[in-house]
């Protein structure tokens, strides 16, 4: 694992540990946490998506309708 996986591994843990769910987060703060995963994986906001629902199941609806940068 490289130390930029592990950061955002440790990342995802943190905010996870704040906010027990993803869908615990409001929109605000789900839309600058996908920015900041998003950022990770070269602004890719599906991989993005495909990641972190490997820790918390986030609704794909939900995700889309942040309006994240394309």
């Amino acid at each position: 694992m490289t130390y930029d996986e592990l950061e955002l591994e440790a990342y995802v843990h943190e905010v996870l540990e704040e906010f027990g769910e993803f869908e615990n987060m409001d929109d605000e703060e789900l839309y600058e946490f996908m920015m900041k995963v998003g950022g990770f994986m070269d602004d890719d906001y599906e991989e993005a998506y495909e990641y972190i629902t490997q820790f918390s199941p986030v609704d794909k609806k939900r995700i889309i309708a942040l309006d994240l940068p394309r």
